[in-house]
């Protein structure tokens, strides 16, 4: 079983849908503009984080997004050179939204780190590996996913901590799933034995050589889907998780042990929200034990947490996982608008 704890941030940056069934038929446009000049930005990276969703801005600075489900999403700007914008984005049916968005020129604090990482490139090469060991992943999707371009990463140690930086997006290519993944890397910190990484990752599929490699990859989506915590929120969300996990609440007693109390009901809340949320509250740490034996615990950070019917949650730093969850990493991660229900 995997020791490490990590904080899931790389698939539980934040979107929802109000049902399975709404149709994607909204739009958001907008420009990009330099702030102090105003000039506009092309070219600039426009899309909706952990989505196939997304585009690039044109000469003008303009950029659409088209056929977007309604919800609750974060809609990432990035462009090298200034800073990245995260902005919380509500899309209603039948839609079309405008916005306009000023991009602030960045420090060139990233470049002094990459001249002094670059000082010694064995040392690079080794903090690369140790980098793709706990980004990627070790699972068995891991060995036919790659990072194309590891050139524009630099790195550092503070004590016993790598830190990982990149002013591009880090581009990976998942021939196991049959996603291109076009990653921003916020930040990354990984020590001895724990560590966390934020992303915002844009999807897309890549071009399958034949029917039968489409197939295996739609068989490989499925096969990660139903292993993952995203399905465990999807059943907690149907109301009945009981027959695919064991499910054990872990808390101390007022000696400072550890009790673990088996589960038959998790009393779910129903949100008045326009996202159709789901609330579940504990104060202790959930023990949950996969159908396929694999067993994981949920640590609840605020006391509760917040979901929809399609396995997201909200805040997306509400947890931290450990245990057979915990392995996953980049080469184990589905769009957010991926269901296998909606699936040929």
């Amino acid at each position: 079983m995997i020791r490490q704890i990590i904080f899931l941030f790389f698939f539980l940056l934040i979107l929802f849908f109000s049902t399975a069934q709404t149709r994607a038929n909204s739009t958001l446009a907008g420009f990009v503009h330099d702030a102090q000049s105003g000039e506009p930005l092309p070219y600039t990276n426009v899309f909706l984080a952990n989505t196939t969703i997304g585009d690039a801005a044109n000469d003008d600075g303009k950029f659409v997004l088209e056929k977007i489900p309604p919800g609750s999403y974060q809609l990432i700007i990035s462009r090298i050179g200034y800073e990245m914008q995260v902005q919380e984005i509500v899309i209603l049916p039948n839609q079309s939204k405008t916005i306009n968005i000023d991009l602030i020129v960045k420090s060139i604090e990233g470049e002094e780190v990459r001249v002094e990482a670059e000082k010694n490139i064995r040392q690079w090469k080794r903090d690369l590996r140790e980098f793709e060991r706990e980004f990627i992943g070790v699972t068995p999707n891991a060995a036919k996913c790659k990072i194309m371009n590891p050139e524009v990463l630099s790195f550092r140690r503070e004590n016993y901590n790598l830190i990982a930086y990149s002013e591009q997006p880090i581009i990976v290519e998942n021939k196991s799933l049959g996603y291109r993944l076009d990653i921003v890397l916020d930040s990354f910190h990984w020590g001895i034995a724990q560590g966390q990484f934020i992303i915002y990752p844009k999807y897309s599929l890549l071009d399958s050589e034949n029917e039968r490699q489409q197939e295996k990859w739609e068989k490989k989506r499925k096969e990660a889907f139903f292993v993952s915590m995203r399905n465990f929120f999807v059943t907690l969300a149907d109301g009945n998780p009981f027959p695919l996990y064991k499910i054990h609440q872990v808390k101390e007693d007022a000696a400072g042990k550890l009790q673990s109390t088996a589960l038959d009901s998790m009393p779910i809340e129903e949100l008045n929200s326009a996202r159709v949320l789901k609330r579940y509250v504990n104060s202790g740490i959930l023990s949950v034990e996969h159908w396929s034996g694999g067993v994981s615990s949920i640590d609840l950070i605020y006391d509760y947490i917040d979901f929809d019917a399609w396995g997201n949650i909200y805040p997306p730093n509400g947890i931290r996982v450990s245990g057979y969850w915990g392995q996953f990493r980049v080469a184990d991660s589905l769009p957010f608008d991926y269901h296998p229900e909606r699936q040929n």
